[in-house]
């Protein structure tokens, strides 16, 4: 034995003390603060991606500045080996340990040139690893702010949800002021200074 289930459509009226209005206007609401959330969690993503990327290109510039500064010491060591046997022929007085001690002198120059060359390097590097560091903490403040901007627009897309659920208009305008929140802080991210590009 079949039942037969009739469905009754009909538009139900607009409930009384309730503007027509709001439903059509939170919907459009709701649907601008979801694409601002979209493109602020985007813009957060990619600072995040940038932090960590500055974070480890400053991590590896600092492991070649230290390799740079081992590689200074050692020459260091070998320039004072030759300097301290050139000393001692030259305390000597003979006139093959003046001629060795000139040889000596020369290496000892030659390891001085190098360390100075090395320094640089070394100093060069450790100039890169603080300017990715530096990057990586503007990156870092630009994503937390992103990430706040966010939360104002999930906030302000809940309220909206909500005031479009139980036709409330009190609860519209605070989900406005969330969102405007969000976009307040959205502009101020634009506004503030904009992190550096990728050296290389």
């Amino acid at each position: 034995m079949e039942e037969g289930y009739e469905v009754e459509s009909r538009i139900e009226p607009p409930e009384e003390g309730h503007p027509t209005w709001l439903i059509g206007v939170i919907a459009v609401t709701t649907a601008v603060l979801a694409v601002l959330a979209v493109y602020s969690s985007q813009l957060a993503g990619q600072a995040a991606h940038r932090a960590l990327t500055d974070l480890n290109e400053a991590a590896i510039l600092q492991s070649q500045a230290s390799d740079q500064w081992n590689f200074y010491q050692a020459e260091g060591i070998k320039r004072h080996i030759f300097e301290t046997q050139r000393d001692a022929l030259r305390l000597g007085g003979s006139a093959g340990g003046v001629t060795l001690a000139a040889t000596y002198d020369k290496q000892a120059k030659r390891y001085q040139s190098q360390q100075a060359q090395i320094r640089r390097e070394a100093e060069r590097l450790e100039h890169e690893r603080d300017q990715m560091k530096a990057a990586a903490q503007q990156f870092e403040t630009r994503n937390l702010r992103l990430a706040l901007a966010v939360a104002g627009f999930q906030v302000g897309i809940v309220l909206c949800s909500v005031a479009a659920i139980i036709r409330r208009a009190p609860l519209w305008y605070l989900g406005l002021v969330a969102g405007g929140f969000g976009i307040l802080v959205l502009i101020q991210v634009f506004l503030s200074s904009a992190p550096p590009a990728h050296a290389g």
